[in-house]
């Protein structure tokens, strides 16, 4: 709707809540009154307004769900039935309830290990020492270079073919 207020603001539809408040009779009475107003002169939130009215009706005549007594005996047992997971790793429960971490004692506390700088740097035996470095390496140069001669393209003093004359009139005119 594009009706134009006091200062030249087109006014907007009911939000979905204040629908739902207005049949609930929820809002304030100057609320209240501006949305009894628009609903008046927009057939949009009328129409929102009945449909809302019409639901809350419906609910409102809807007998209670019921579930069966077996159902709610199963569900009463629950607690003496059913086993309950442990506690997850690294947590306790205390006396008065509060949730705690654990250290694990089965792992080597944080900073126990060997001295950074103790160990044998990386690439001093196995694969990547010696030999097969080296031919790795004459591998990796030799495909680079084959690369770049691909991709180059030798200059010619050979001038470029010539373009016809009537190519324009020629593709005007196939099918």
């Amino acid at each position: 709707m594009t009706d134009l207020r006091g200062w030249g603001l087109p006014e907007q539809h009911l939000l979905p809540d204040a629908v739902v408040a207005f049949v609930d009779g929820e809002l304030s009475s100057v609320a209240h009154e501006r949305a009894s107003a628009h609903i008046q002169r927009c057939g949009f939130c009328a129409f929102e307004t009945y449909t809302q009215q019409q639901a809350r009706a419906a609910v409102r005549t809807a007998s209670a769900p019921t579930a069966s007594a077996s159902l709610l005996d199963r569900l009463g047992a629950i607690p003496q039935e059913v086993d309950l997971p442990s506690a997850p790793d690294g947590l306790a429960i205390t006396e008065d309830g509060q949730f705690v971490a654990v250290q694990r004692t089965d792992k080597p506390a944080f900073g126990s290990g060997p001295v950074l700088g103790s160990s044998r740097p990386l690439g001093s035996n196995g694969w990547f020492s010696g030999r097969r470095a080296r031919q790795g390496a004459g591998v990796v140069v030799s495909g680079m270079l084959l690369g770049a001669l691909a991709f180059t393209t030798p200059e010619s003093d050979a001038p470029a073919p010539p373009s016809p004359q009537n190519a324009g009139a020629v593709f005007a005119t196939t099918p």
